[in-house]
């Protein structure tokens, strides 16, 4: 018990020790001396203590040429913290601050990352992951040369891949909820957004049965317009899928939006 107290009181000795010793570098006068202890503690992977000391010294070399390199390590501390939110922005800033600069490339490679690194699982709001494409987009565009393009088209699949999901999901919501104006509309939203989605089937499939029960719950003076629809949508679907396992299904919506059509005419 006695050796654990000695070894905590000398692991809190030597905590405050260092904490008195570091604020005394930060409070040292001599920018030089600050700046390289800045990359002192960033090189041994001590990257709070540099981020302390760059963004301090991000106040006191504006105008020299040292500020681009302080800039890109200040935002790279952020980035290896995992302080995302910031690196996203600082990387940012510091390419359009210093676009000639040899770390301009990836630093607008790392901040499409951060935002990426911020993306939600799909069913939260894709604020992020919307940024993040557009961040890999701008990328592809400004350096279409570079060893990143692959990789940042790769991300941009995946990540476009979780729009979609999100999309997926709040069309079969409307249609759970019997908003069938709404996921008629999110369901063809979908084949625009994602001319390549590997759904397609699925989402014509839901596309009829919206239609169908759309026309059903439509005022009769609405129905024979809304049932036709619905007979327009299945054509077309069993054009492009007829070994479709849905075809069953929706041919019997398609006999009753016929069978009703024709009832109502003859009324």
């Amino acid at each position: 018990m006695k050796k654990l107290i000695l070894l905590f009181t000398i692991v809190f000795l030597f905590s405050s020790c260092n904490k008195e010793n570091f604020e005394k570098i930060r409070m040292n006068p001599n920018v030089d001396f600050r700046y390289e202890k800045a990359f002192e503690y960033y090189n041994t992977g001590d990257y709070q203590r540099a981020q302390y000391l760059f963004e301090d010294l991000m106040g006191l070399i504006k105008l020299s040429e040292k500020a681009e390199k302080v800039y890109y390590h200040y935002a790279m501390t952020h980035y290896k913290l995992k302080g995302f939110v910031s690196s996203s922005y600082y990387f940012k800033q510091f390419y359009n601050t210093f676009p000639n600069s040899a770390n301009a490339e990836e630093s607008l490679f790392l901040s499409a990352e951060s935002f990426a690194n911020q993306s939600p699982i799909y069913r939260l709001a894709q604020e992020e992951t919307v940024k993040a494409i557009d961040g890999y987009q701008l990328f592809v565009n400004t350096y279409p040369a570079s060893e990143r393009v692959s990789i940042s088209n790769e991300k941009i699949t995946k990540l476009r891949q979780k729009l979609e999901e999100k999309e997926l999901e709040n069309a079969k919501g409307y249609f759970k909820r019997r908003d069938y104006v709404a996921s008629t509309h999110c369901f063809r939203n979908l084949l625009v957004d994602f001319p390549d989605t590997k759904n397609v089937e699925f989402i014509r499939y839901m596309i009829v049965k919206s239609s169908y029960w759309y026309a059903k719950q439509s005022i009769l003076d609405k129905q024979i317009e809304r049932f036709d629809t619905t007979i327009q949508e299945f054509e077309y679907f069993r054009k492009k899928f007829s070994n479709s396992l849905f075809i069953k299904e929706l041919e019997n919506y398609y006999n009753f939006s016929k069978d009703r059509i024709k009832y109502l005419k003859n009324e």
